[in-house]
């Protein structure tokens, strides 16, 4: 298993805390992650942000890796189970 592989399924067994802890996702993801769960695209969500649509897609993409998840949505769910959005 290469060793990217081997970080991602620790994260993915991470707990609340220890993800927090560690600051693994960025307060810039977490916004992010908070307003695709109120159902913004990465446009509205640049927008409301005063960024670009990408820049929201990045950050997006990384906290999915963080998380352990594909898709946006899997990291919202996850993201909410380690209470990390309220």
């Amino acid at each position: 298993m290469r060793g990217g592989s081997m970080r991602m399924l620790k994260l993915a067994d991470a707990s609340a805390s220890s993800v927090a802890d560690e600051g693994a996702l960025r307060p810039r993801q977490i916004e992010c992650l908070t307003w695709a769960e109120k159902g913004k695209s990465a446009r509205d969500t640049g927008q409301i942000l005063g960024i670009s649509q990408r820049t929201v897609e990045k950050h997006l993409e990384q906290a999915c890796e963080v998380l352990g998840v594909r898709t946006r949505i899997q990291a919202v769910v996850r993201a909410r189970e380690l209470g990390l959005l309220h």
